[in-house]
């Protein structure tokens, strides 16, 4: 019976490290389950720690999806694999269905190499599609719908998610509702299932035909977390980190490659609470002679610190939010063993859950 680890959780609680060594003990490949590093060139902000110990190799992977052929590549970190880092653009579109298609070919193909998959991340719903793929995920985008919707205020989207329907509006909470984005795709969903002899009618399941792990004596699911305030001091810790390895030059390259601020890739953490720097704050350098990198300028410096430091609060806030809501998603999810990081002893607890599960009937 083929295995299949996954390990999850909030961000900072050292998912990567951890499934690392696993992977050396287990015979392992690490499959990512993180929705912003999928894109190239995102590196810093999205905390991929591309290290020393981290080396990039061409495989030969090649799919096709939605009419899109895909070249996977992969990392080496201490001789593990890791997959589905670093697949796309960040102006090419990359949804939950892509990564289930994507990700259940890889994690097959390691299991015909005799290997354990290990999925590592902290995007619940990646996850949750490898468990019980989304009846939604496999609508595609209606880019003509999408067209007419982003010109409306959330008032209108909402008035129209209610007329189109109001099942989807109620399970919404306040905070969905008040997001476009997700007001939009919903609206999309009903409007894919209100004219099924649409366009999109008769392009059959965009999935393979990979099983959904319900024998739980193949499937193990550990999940790391910590008491908040635990977590938020990794979590500052780890932005102040990114801000000195460059987070200010890795956008200036995005911009310069012309990477627009209205891309969902630029409009995450670690991007967007920069994106009133670049536009005011920089323009002004600009007038006054200064170019961007030009920190050196004691006037650039001055006028500068105080509104770096309140984007790098902000980021830390944001990510903050982050974790909370990442921590109601995982809770919502069931068979999770949980262990707690800030404990001493937690990486022999985590052998404990995985050894016996590892061994019973392994057909490694």
């Amino acid at each position: 019976m083929n295995k299949l680890l996954i390990v999850c959780g909030p961000t900072a609680t050292g998912k990567t490290a951890l499934t690392v060594q696993l992977a050396k003990r287990y015979n392992g490949e690490l499959v990512s389950a993180d929705s912003r590093q999928v894109y190239r060139g995102m590196d810093i902000g999205t905390g991929k720690d591309l290290s020393k110990k981290f080396k990039f190799q061409i495989s030969n992977f090649k799919f096709s999806f939605k009419n899109k052929k895909y070249s996977i590549p992969k990392y080496s970190i201490d001789g593990v694999f890791l997959w589905m880092v670093d697949v796309v653009n960040p102006d090419e579109e990359f949804s939950v269905a892509h990564y289930h298609y994507l990700a259940t070919h890889i994690i097959e193909d390691i299991q015909k190499r005799g290997k354990l998959p290990i999925v590592v991340g902290g995007t619940g719903l990646y996850i949750q599609s490898l468990l019980s793929p989304l009846e939604t995920s496999h609508i595609p985008p209606n880019k003509e719908l999408r067209k007419r919707l982003q010109v409306l205020p959330v008032t209108e989207l909402q008035e129209r998610l209610k007329k189109d329907d109001i099942a989807a509006w109620d399970q919404m909470n306040q905070s969905d509702r008040q997001n476009s984005r997700r007001l939009m795709r919903k609206i999309e969903i009903a409007e894919f299932y209100c004219h099924r002899e649409s366009s999109f009618a008769g392009q059959g399941d965009l999935y393979s035909d990979y099983k959904n792990y319900k024998d739980y004596s193949s499937l193990l699911l550990v999940g790391l977390t910590a008491p908040y305030p635990v977590l938020y001091k990794q979590i500052d810790e780890r932005v102040e980190k990114r801000v000195k390895e460059g987070i200010i030059k890795e956008i200036t390259s995005l911009l310069g490659k012309g990477y627009s601020w209205n891309l969902p890739s630029m409009n995450t953490f670690g991007y967007k609470e920069w994106k009133d720097y670049f536009v005011k704050e920089c323009a002004q350098s600009r007038e006054a002679g200064f170019s961007f990198l030009e920190l050196k300028k004691p006037q650039f410096r001055e006028w500068s610190a105080h509104s770096v430091q309140s984007i790098i609060q902000r980021w830390k806030w944001d990510e903050h939010g982050y974790a909370r809501r990442q921590m109601v998603w995982f809770k919502k999810m069931k068979g999770i063993h949980w262990v707690d990081i800030a404990l001493e002893g937690w990486q022999k607890q985590v052998e404990t859950l995985i050894q016996p599960w590892y061994t019973r009937h392994a057909p490694y």
